[in-house]
């Protein structure tokens, strides 16, 4: 019984560090440009499988870090071979990509916007 409350208390101590963003920065949300959009299908032409995805969309570009100008976006998508949301958070300083992340918990933030993607599920080779 000892045990069980400890691993319960360990994984809500852990669930905590996973904070939401700062009212701030979800103030600072900004739709995503047509060159962020078309950036984004460059960067995964010949990576993913055109036409894998049933729907897709875009979140809003938020900024991050005001100081070191660290802006952040997600995509989130559903596939043929699965119904539910798959999310990718992405980071960029100075137009370069500084992180690429799988399931960022960012990404499920619901004070962040979702905008329609087309330009990415109808990607062509």
């Amino acid at each position: 019984m000892k045990s069980k409350f400890l691993v319960c208390a360990a994984l809500l101590a852990l669930a905590g560090c996973q904070t939401p963003e700062p009212q701030s920065v979800a103030d600072s949300q900004r739709p995503p440009s047509s060159a962020v959009r078309r950036e984004h299908v460059d960067v995964l032409q010949g990576t993913i499988k055109p036409g894998n995805f049933l729907k897709a969309e875009i979140s809003s570009v938020v900024l991050l870090n005001p100081e070191k100008q660290i802006y952040a976006y997600c995509t989130r998508t559903t596939e043929r071979s699965n119904p539910n949301w798959s999310y990718i958070g992405l980071g960029l300083q100075h137009n370069m990509i500084l992180y690429l992340k799988k399931d960022d918990y960012r990404c499920h933030d619901k004070r962040l916007r979702y905008y329609d993607f087309p330009e990415l599920r109808n990607m062509k080779y």
